[in-house]
């Protein structure tokens, strides 16, 4: 009888204990699994596509949402509110095959009817898939949390990370006093564009080799029949569903390196054939506005947009934005043929080997400054030509003939700063003195970008610029390194992208101390507001 009141009991308190887990796992809930976030009491970190998209796009509050694979983490969902008036998600799928962007959607527009724009990126490296493909190749899949079987929620409710790493150190982290409840942006959920360098020297170190074009591969009648099945099934069946609901679908704009072997082995006119035969079966319903910008040549080949041969920075990403709501590179019934028309051609009978040639950019946002002119409709402003006569200079003056040959700050002296002082570089020189100038700009819009050369000419000369807003916050600051210095000319840029109205720019060229000699010298050149 004891045994059996032990076991009872035992059942008991183990039952209990996993109610409590169940419970504190169910109410924090960092997967959205049964509810929308708790972003009052607790800090929500999106970080897992696989788990946490699901929930996401059955709890949230939106009407618009972008979904794709890498090649959409790098949008910003502010940027589509914005520009068409919506409340947007995003739910990117890193290396998610068009099979499971089909299902994510049918999740979505089952249990969201405000859902009326859906932006899609469609990397045309998977027309070929089979269409019913899943990448249970990049880890385990979490099939528990997709269906609506509430006994295999176990795997989810005491699961050991989940338990632990998840809802016990949200739980905790909200006892610290600087503690602030939220969410992370969908504007940096999945966001990658910080993490990697751009360019011809990052894409292709070893240069780039091409043997020339090879003799043209036609695509197969078999090849077509799994493009139609991959095509009606997982791309156009919803649009049909839906008739209310627009679809914004893109090709990704891979680099043209990305074509290079299909161009020396014929294959990129199987290539185009595909992507004719897709645009045709997309084109038939009029809720679907197909966009690309494979055939041109000002982005594709311009390597400074990519990291490898396929991923392009999140300024193509807006550039996308933009032709999406100005309906700019839509294919449509009239112009897909010309369009490929024009992109075999590019691709078919490019010079690969001129790549070898390309500048790689010092900045690689420099691409970025470069294509807001595009992007937002802005035109770059020469800051000294603007603004340089009713700037005010300390011990500087403009001076001719610096970088390509145009007017420049020249900068002498140093700053008055105890060394070792306490107070910062920056707050000293907007509040006690600097050596070259402070300009005022107002109302600087959507000019995103500050990019200017400077090159030291003698002694301890080095560069401090601050930026500061309208109430006087820094929101910007660009610092060189005395020990890195040359006397060469060198590009340096300050992102202000998300400032506006007027701002405050002091140009120092000084060194940061007493301690530098009084005769340094330090010119600014080129100072461009993009």
């Amino acid at each position: 009888m004891k045994t059996k009141r032990w076991i009872a009991g035992w059942f008991a308190i183990v039952a209990v204990a996993l109610g409590v887990i169940g419970r504190f796992v169910y109410r924090i809930d960092p997967y959205f699994h049964y509810h929308k976030p708790d972003t009052r009491h607790y800090y929500y970190s999106l970080d897992n596509q696989r788990s946490q998209n699901d929930g996401i796009c059955k709890y949230f509050d939106y009407d618009a949402l972008i979904t794709g694979t890498s090649m959409t983490e790098n949008f910003k969902t502010t940027e589509l509110d914005e520009r068409f008036g919506v409340n947007a998600i995003k739910v990117s799928y890193s290396g998610g095959s068009y099979a499971e962007m089909n299902k994510n959607l049918i999740n979505a527009l089952r249990h969201n009817p405000e859902l009326k724009m859906i932006v899609r990126g469609m990397d045309t490296g998977f027309f070929f898939n089979a269409p019913d493909l899943m990448r249970f190749d990049l880890g385990t899949y979490p099939t528990y949390l997709y269906d609506d079987n509430p006994l295999n929620d176990v795997q989810y409710l005491f699961n050991k990370d989940v338990i632990f790493n998840r809802a016990y150190a949200m739980a905790k982290a909200n006892d610290a006093d600087d503690f602030q409840p939220g969410i992370t942006s969908f504007d940096t959920y999945s966001r990658w564009q910080n993490g990697y360098t751009f360019g011809i020297n990052t894409v292709a170190p070893d240069g780039v080799s091409y043997n020339g074009a090879g003799e043209p591969v036609p695509i197969s009648d078999d090849e077509k029949k799994v493009i139609y099945e991959n095509i009606s099934r997982n791309v156009t069946s919803l649009a049909d569903e839906y008739p209310d609901v627009d679809f914004y679908y893109f090709f990704t704009p891979y680099s043209i390196l990305w074509y290079k072997d299909m161009a020396e082995a014929g294959t990129i006119y199987r290539q185009i054939e595909a992507e004719r035969y897709v645009i045709e079966l997309i084109l038939a319903h009029e809720n679907i506005h197909l966009f690309s910008i494979n055939g041109m040549e000002s982005i594709i080949t311009d390597i400074n947009n990519y990291k490898d041969t396929e991923h392009y920075a999140e300024w193509v990403n807006s550039y996308i934005l933009r032709c999406m709501h100005d309906g700019e590179h839509r294919l449509t019934k009239d112009n897909y043929e010309a369009y490929l028309e024009q992109e075999l051609d590019l691709l078919a009978n490019y010079d690969y080997g001129c790549l070898n040639g390309q500048e790689d950019y010092e900045n690689d946002s420099y691409a970025a400054a470069l294509m807001n002119q595009d992007i937002w409709g802005v035109e770059p402003v020469d800051v000294i030509a603007e603004y340089g006569e009713s700037a005010e200079y300390s011990n500087a003056g403009i001076v001719s003939g610096q970088y390509e040959g145009g007017d420049g700050i020249q900068c002498t002296g140093r700053l008055a700063r105890e060394a070792g002082s306490e107070t910062s570089v920056a707050d000293y020189i907007q509040n006690e003195g600097y050596v070259g100038a402070k300009i005022s700009i107002p109302s600087i819009g959507k000019h995103n970008y500050l990019v200017f050369y400077g090159k030291k000419i003698a002694d301890h000369a080095q560069p401090t610029v601050v930026v500061l807003d309208g109430d006087r916050n820094k929101v910007g600051e660009m610092a060189a390194n005395y020990h890195d210095l040359d006397n060469q000319w060198h590009q340096y840029i300050i992102d202000l992208s998300g400032v506006e109205g007027d701002i405050t720019v002091y140009f120092n060229g000084g060194y940061t101390d007493c301690t530098g000699n009084p005769e340094s010298e330090y010119i600014f050149s080129k100072i461009i507001l993009y």
